[in-house]
């Protein structure tokens, strides 16, 4: 199974440097602003307020601190000043999500997912929904139809390659990742993903064309950016252990089980080379 890579903060552990030929180049890490976000959290508790976005922003910031009755109460005061605001109706299944109440999310979702969507930033989203639902071929309509907006947008090139993946269509999802890392630098918009996971995605996509020495240069490239970003170090070793490099594959296992030592399918993959050794 390809671990692939979604939108989420990796946490900052202590980087160990591997040799050349195990194709990791660490790199720095950015450095988040903890103490701001903090503030702007409690600034947006403080407000009353009126209108749907308002709701929106205090009921997001309500789950993050986990009081998820007081979020479901903002959503729901969103959604009747806008009964079909996508944000509201997302927010509202993932507090869902976030509180085990799974029936209630999917119901929530069923709604999102007959929504007319126009909005750039609300196709992005019900696309999210629609990959979250295994329909990917309408969430790959959904986010052709923002592209025709706004197709140099290098936010929804991410989620098209990460789809196309997902649909097995490699080829155009390397394609649609190369633009999606051209457009990066110079998106007007808050990015919702790092330039890692994207790296990442096309090596991923690339190791399935079997261009494994492209796939490696890809995530070689994702490590310099962010050498805690600990999927990639399990695709590194899957393709060492195809080409019998043991040794190598067993320290990139070992590595991304440093990060999680939870993952069966990777301590799998550690047990079966350490017999091959």
């Amino acid at each position: 199974q390809t671990l692939m890579a979604e939108n989420e903060e990796i946490a900052e552990n202590e980087s160990h440097a591997l040799s050349d030929e195990d194709i990791i180049k660490p790199g720095n890490s950015m450095e988040i602003d903890e103490q701001r976000v903090i503030d702007d959290m409690n600034a947006m508790l403080d407000i009353e307020p009126t209108t749907a976005q308002e709701f929106i922003q205090k009921g997001t910031v309500l789950t993050i601190t986990e009081q998820f009755e007081d979020a479901l109460d903002c959503f729901n005061n969103a959604l009747e000043l806008d009964p079909n605001n996508l944000s509201a109706l997302i927010s509202k299944g993932n507090t869902y999500e976030l509180m085990d109440n799974y029936e209630e999310a999917s119901k929530v979702y069923d709604i999102v997912m007959e929504v007319e969507a126009t909005d750039i930033y609300d196709l992005m989203s019900k696309g999210y929904v629609l990959e979250n639902h295994q329909r990917f071929d309408d969430a790959l309509r959904t986010y052709n139809k923002a592209l025709k907006s706004d197709k140099n947008n290098s936010n929804i090139l991410f989620l098209k390659g990460s789809c196309l993946i997902k649909l097995q269509k490699h080829k155009e999802a390397v394609q649609t990742l190369d633009e999606c890392i051209e457009r990066y630098s110079d998106n007007p918009y808050e990015t919702i993903f790092e330039l890692e996971n994207a790296y990442h995605n096309k090596g991923v996509a690339l190791h399935a064309l079997e261009e494994d020495d492209e796939a490696l240069e890809a995530f070689s490239l994702a490590l310099g950016i962010n050498p805690n970003y600990h999927y990639t170090y399990y695709e590194i070793g899957i393709i060492q252990e195809d080409r019998e490099k043991y040794e190598s594959a067993l320290k990139n296992y070992e590595k991304f089980l440093e990060f999680d030592n939870t993952d069966s399918e990777v301590v799998e993959a550690k047990e079966r080379v350490e017999k091959l050794i």
